[in-house]
């Protein structure tokens, strides 16, 4: 049997990729369940502010993660162009 359409990546996963993967998806769970007690008449204010603050901070946290893949993809460059 021949597999011609089979790719095989070789690349390293970036470090932080499966994180990063996990706190979008968090993210994106916490808006909608943001959107639908938006829509709610009897929704929580309290409940409402938490999602925002909860989702502010995940989106920090995101852009931290992708900040430091780049320095670390950077710091892997540079050990590669030494040897």
């Amino acid at each position: 049997m021949k597999y011609n359409n089979v790719k095989i990546d070789l690349q390293p996963r970036p470090v932080l990729q499966e994180l990063i993967e996990d706190l979008t998806n968090k993210m994106l769970a916490q808006k909608r369940v943001l959107h639908m007690e938006q829509n709610n008449e009897h929704a929580d204010y309290l409940f409402i502010e938490g999602l925002k603050s909860d989702i502010r901070l995940l989106d920090q946290v995101i852009e931290r993660c992708y900040a430091q893949q780049e320095l670390i993809n950077m710091r892997n460059e540079q050990l590669i162009g030494l040897n």
